[in-house]
């Protein structure tokens, strides 16, 4: 019974092994992994569950980085799903090989997989579901007070670790539920109650790690209404991905659910090898008709639809950006863990029509166990890419990052793919204990402001939060004099009060704020600039996949190269348009034309490997005022200037206030044609 499901699971967690990231990726890894060691409290709802199975995997004496440590939870959880998931097909149908087309779709999809070897909670979720799944059959063939206690207990766990397991958690209980309903009764139900409240009790650990000077804790989880108000997503908004507005455009007002429901079941067929939704349709057509199994059929129907539209429903998060749909699909994981459920039955049912009709039906048989070890094989060469072994691409930016900040120095984040991974490696792996890690979006909350005062008693905190109407960034600069402010990504749009007396400096990876007096002169800066970008890969993360969190550092990497080259011009102007800053300046632009997809126009070629993205239209402004200032000593640069004017004119927008003058050069350098 079991031999299959141990060879799935060890045949994945092989897998998983082999191609665990090292350390922290995008997303929440790094936030929950630095909640998890520190001992407080990650993004709402908080999933105690994770937190505490990833504290004690955080202290296991192997491993090369306890983020790998806690990797090898999800690669762990992930596998061992995989194979509940082989015994459910097993028992349901009682052939293995079913069992292990199932494991082997499921385990070796490329959202699977990649979820597998990082420090996130959908593989959990998963191994949850997966065993509701298994406890929920074993109740539908003999129900027993004991099974269904257990899938009680199962379901309050599942649901510690991940809110979307209700969607599977609560009708499997409740079908349960009325199937031992007579060996149940009354009594039995309310123990089945109280033990789903057990599964529940981690979430009193969110109390406690609340209460705790933890470095890396999400609220106040200390009073009755703080705990509901995480458990809750109030922050969030309540049944709902976010609130509309509270992220530029990444939540919307309407709900997505066409698009959504695309994505989620459209993209299954492409995630499970071509196979897994034609074999689900099979499951339903060709279930035997014993009233058994036509039963179980249709629940397992009512699941995948249910969740699907549910969730679909619910979700209002855009679709209209790579990273946004790469977010989206964190939470296909468990309804492709039923249609691969259902693909398994579909294979079985399959078999079973082909064995009577064939001479051979033994032989058959042993094709239907090749064609299961085929769908790994397939799984893991096709869906290769999902390896994260080599990726170390927020290790590398967050080490360099922080080798060029002064001494002392408060450095300020935005945006989770960011301050995730800085609350890592300064927290965990205590990289520059001498700097102050503050993020920008989390000080606008008074709990927030309250810990950091708490935990820097040298740190002045103005009062208040940081938002409109509370203090600004030049308020907290001025009470910490001592301390050089530096900004990693960008500070809020709203809050440029700074520009009093402080002027931007931007170098290597960073955003100085320096006060204007002790502004560096071209050289000063150029050198410091070098020396912070001299062992940083810029290119690696940009060949990443578009949409990921990776490719996503590597376009911030590249918008931040031309805000450097656009310092450089600074340099220029106010040195009576000198050529070593204008140089430099093109230098960089160019690069990052290149970076972005070439432009053949301008003689710049592509970037081998790297996909192209969107050039903004400042970046040709600024090389058409680079390539002006070198022409005057260099006339090769001539030709250039027009190209430059000419793409900037069609890219910019109506209210760029230099089309003006870019036209009249134009006009200028080409007139019209006379007839």
């Amino acid at each position: 019974m079991w031999i299959a499901p141990l060879a799935a699971f060890v045949t994945l967690l092989t897998l998983y092994l082999a191609t665990l990231a090292p350390t922290v990726v995008g997303g929440d890894s790094g936030e929950l992994t630095a909640a998890a060691v520190t001992g407080g409290v990650p993004h709402p709802p908080g999933y105690p569950v994770f937190i505490l199975l990833a504290r004690l995997f955080a202290a296991l004496p192997f491993g090369p980085s306890i983020a790998w440590r806690v990797n090898l939870l999800s690669a762990v959880s992930t596998a061992a799903g995989a194979g509940l998931l082989c015994a459910t097909v097993q028992l349901w149908t009682r052939r293995a090989a079913a069992g292990l087309l199932a494991a082997g779709l499921f385990g070796t999809n490329p959202l699977v997989w990649h979820y597998a070897t990082t420090a996130e909670v959908f593989g959990l979720n998963a191994m949850f579901g997966a065993l509701a799944l298994y406890l929920w059959l074993r109740i539908e063939r003999v129900p027993t007070r004991r099974q269904v206690f257990a899938l009680a207990f199962a379901c309050g766990l599942g649901m510690g670790n991940h809110h979307t397991f209700v969607f599977v958690g609560a009708p499997v209980l409740l079908r349960s539920l009325w199937v031992a309903r007579r060996e149940l009764r009354a009594p039995g139900v309310a123990l089945a109650v109280l033990c789903g409240a057990l599964g529940l009790l981690p979430y009193a650990y969110l109390v406690v790690a609340s209460r705790s000077a933890a470095a890396v804790s999400w609220g106040d989880e200390s009073t009755l209404d703080g705990l509901l108000g995480h458990f809750l997503r109030r922050d969030y908004g309540t049944f709902s991905l976010g609130k509309a507005g509270s992220k530029a455009d990444a939540f919307v007002e309407n709900g997505t659910f066409f698009q959504t429901l695309s994505l989620m079941l459209g993209g299954s067929l492409r995630r499970l090898l071509g196979l897994g939704p034609l074999l689900a349709v099979a499951g339903y057509a060709l279930a035997p008709r014993k009233r058994t199994d036509r039963a179980q059929s249709r629940m397992l129907l009512v699941l995948l639809l249910g969740y699907a539209f549910l969730f679909c429903a619910l979700s209002n998060m855009s679709t209209a950006k790579p990273l946004y749909r790469t977010v989206l699909s964190r939470f296909f994981v468990q309804s492709d863990l039923l249609v691969a459920l259902a693909a398994g039955v579909g294979w079985a049912w399959l078999v079973e029509r082909l064995e009577t009709r064939a001479a051979s039906p033994a032989r058959v048989s042993r094709l239907s166990l090749g064609s299961a070890c085929l769908v790994f094989l397939a799984g893991g060469v096709v869906n290769a890419g999902a390896s994260q072994r080599g990726n170390t691409v927020f290790r590398d930016f967050v080490t360099a990052a922080f080798a060029s900040l002064p001494k002392d120095a408060i450095v300020i984040t935005m945006g989770d793919h960011v301050t995730g991974a800085v609350f890592y490696f300064h927290e965990v792996e205590k990289l520059r204990p001498d700097v102050i890690h503050l993020d920008q979006q989390l000080l606008g909350f008074r709990w927030y402001c309250d810990r950091a005062r708490g935990r820097h008693p040298d740190l002045v905190v103005p009062a208040g939060v940081y938002q409109p109407g509370g203090f600004t960034i030049k308020q907290l600069m001025d009470a910490n004099r001592n301390r050089p402010l530096v900004v990693l990504d960008r500070l809020g749009t709203w809050d440029e009060s700074w520009k009093d007396g402080y002027l931007l400096a931007t170098t290597g990876l960073t955003h100085p704020l320096v006060p204007a007096d002790r502004y560096p002169s071209f050289e000063q800066w150029a050198e410091r600039d070098r020396q912070a970008m001299a062992n940083y890969d810029s290119l690696t993360p940009l060949r990443y996949p578009i949409g990921s969190w990776e490719q996503m550092l590597g376009e911030l990497v590249l918008n931040q190269q031309a805000a450097r080259a656009h310092l450089a011009l600074v340099y220029s102007h106010d040195e009576g348009n000198a050529e070593a800053p204008a140089r430099l300046a093109v230098n960089l632009l160019e690069q990052v034309v290149r970076r972005a997809g070439g432009l053949p126009a301008l003689g710049i070629p592509a970037e081998p490997g790297v996909p192209s993205i969107e050039i903004h239209a400042s970046i040709l402004k600024n090389l058409g005022i680079g390539y002006e200032i070198l022409a005057r000593t260099d006339p090769a640069f001539t030709p250039r200037i027009a190209q430059a004017w000419e793409i900037f004119v069609a890219k910019a927008p109506a209210t760029d206030p230099d089309l003006p003058a870019a036209r009249a050069y134009l006009k200028r350098s080409r007139p019209a044609t006379r007839h």
